[in-house]
């Protein structure tokens, strides 16, 4: 038998490990239990308030509903029957149709370049019109000239240039400045290497004259004899003294614009200019024009040192000191000239 006090310390174990017990003890105040149930609770009633308050935003609408209709009824209009992609070039023209338009280039968009970057371009330029030259049997030109011979500026002369290559054959009329009329062939025959010119005076009754093209009587009126005529020999010298100037480094400059036009066409324009007259003698600056179709020469200007000149003048100083100018307009390379064209007997000309 146990002992009384025995049995009501194991009455009192076993109803502290009761469920009642472990029940009474997760009630009370400050247990873990107590708290946990009290935040799951807390949160559940603040979900369900936040419903209850959504349920008068989701409240159907009468202008919202016609906004959402009219959305879905545009949207389904303007959706294509095929998938997308199934028509690239549906999707390539649409693409084209909705590009945006470029933005307004400004004003001073032209190519500016300076230093040896535009000289290694211009001698570029040249070498390819030499060799474009080179390919092109014969043509006609509208040439333009003005020279200083013997100090003295000459007036603006233009005339009709008629040329071949291989073999070389020149003929030409003065049209404007010098002796209107005036004409002359280049060689006189195949067998007489000679230059043969025609004068107006006295009504040009005057027989044509024989001349060797180097001759003093026929430089008296040109800087270069006939043999040099034409775009080709242009091109040729320029070449070479650019050539020339690349060796001189910073002591040239060289700019070159696209932005200039001449005789109504697109051109390049370049501009040398010399530190002194150590590095060039004849040429204190040089203008040339490149035509950006034909790509090549067709206008170029020489400038002199004014201690050259006896009246240059510093506050005019282009004007002054220019010493030749040489324009080609209206050229057409393709021009199929016959012997006829360097014939003394063309009835065209006046030869006597």
């Amino acid at each position: 038998m146990l002992r009384p006090d025995f049995k009501r310390t194991l009455r009192l174990v076993r109803h502290l490990l009761s469920w009642r017990t472990r029940r009474e003890l997760r009630r009370r105040p400050g247990h873990f239990a107590v708290a946990t149930r009290r935040g799951v609770r807390h949160r559940i009633a603040l979900t369900f308030a936040q419903f209850r308050h959504l349920r008068y935003l989701l409240k159907p609408h009468p202008a919202a509903a016609m906004i959402l209709a009219t959305s879905a009824a545009v949207g389904w209009t303007m959706m294509d029957a095929e998938p997308v992609g199934a028509d690239a070039s549906q999707v390539v023209r649409a693409a084209e149709q909705n590009r945006p338009a470029p933005p307004p280039l400004p004003e001073d968009s032209a190519m500016h370049l300076e230093g040896r970057v535009a000289m290694l371009l211009q001698i570029a330029m040249l070498q390819d019109a030499s060799n474009r030259l080179d390919a092109i049997k014969s043509y006609t030109a509208t040439f333009e000239k003005q020279e200083r011979i013997d100090g003295e500026l000459s007036d603006e002369q233009s005339m009709l240039l008629k040329l071949q290559h291989q073999p070389l054959n020149v003929y030409m009329k003065w049209e404007k400045g010098g002796d209107v009329g005036r004409e002359i062939l280049f060689p006189v025959a195949e067998d007489d290497p000679r230059l043969l010119v025609q004068l107006t005076k006295f009504g040009g009754r005057l027989p044509a004259l024989k001349l060797e093209p180097s001759s003093t009587l026929a430089m008296s009126e040109a800087r270069y004899p006939v043999t040099m005529a034409g775009v080709k020999e242009m091109t040729r010298m320029t070449l070479e003294i650019r050539q020339r100037d690349l060796k001189l480094g910073e002591r040239v400059q060289v700019e070159m614009r696209d932005d200039r036009t001449f005789s109504g066409r697109p051109v390049y324009a370049y501009t040398v200019k010399y530190g002194s007259a150590r590095d060039s003698e004849q040429y204190r600056k040089c203008i040339l024009y490149i035509d950006k179709q034909l790509m090549i020469p067709v206008y170029g200007q020489n400038f002199t040192w004014p201690e050259l000149v006896a009246d240059a003048d510093p506050g005019n100083l282009d004007a002054t000191t220019l010493i030749e100018a040489y324009a080609y307009r209206d050229i057409k390379l393709e021009a199929q000239l016959d012997k006829n064209e360097f014939a003394r007997t063309n009835p065209e000309y006046k030869f006597r």
